[in-house]
């Protein structure tokens, strides 16, 4: 009696044939994030109920620089609570990969706080082989923040974080 070769292509080719009849490794459908978080946005912004009242007082008493600082603490502000309400906010305390989303084309300030080691890279899901280093950074680098200009071209990607090895919080702001 002759005894049969196994055939170790078919687990593979099955475990790909119920990915693709699943629609689970094709899907083409469009990312939408879960539910909006109103909360963080809201606690960013509630701290600036009053400053463009104040903004426009220093401004009459012609104190441009105190002002403008107003202005800047405002606009970091509102910056912060437009990534969190667009999907483009990323917090935690360890490496992770988003989910896609679409990253409208236009350039971006990607902004980082943390204190420790940090690594990101944007990754298209077209080309998955192809990325963007966004930040490589050392323990200290990102304490008091970071940014880099990301290009996006409209397409669909992906974030991968790692590296990490203190909290972090970084965004998307589209640059007009």
């Amino acid at each position: 009696m002759r005894k049969r070769k196994r055939q170790l292509w078919i687990i593979p080719t099955l475990a790909v044939a119920v990915c693709i009849i699943s629609a689970g490794c094709m899907s083409t459908a469009p990312y939408t994030p879960g539910p909006v978080d109103y909360a963080t946005p809201k606690a960013l912004l509630d701290p600036y109920k009053g400053t463009v009242t104040q903004v426009v007082a220093l401004l009459e008493q012609q104190k441009g620089d105190d002002a403008k600082a107003l202005l800047d603490e405002l606009q970091s502000a509102v910056t912060e609570a437009n990534a969190v309400l667009t999907g483009t906010h990323f917090t935690g305390s360890a490496d992770a990969l988003s989910d896609p989303f679409t990253l409208p084309a236009g350039a971006y300030r990607v902004h980082l706080l943390t204190p420790g080691f940090f690594a990101a890279k944007a990754i298209p899901v077209s080309d998955p082989t192809t990325y963007d280093r966004l930040f490589n950074l050392g323990s200290g680098e990102a304490t008091n923040g970071a940014s880099v200009l990301y290009v996006s071209d409209g397409s669909r990607i992906m974030v991968e974080i790692s590296n990490v090895s203190e909290p972090y919080e970084m965004w998307f702001e589209k640059v007009e």
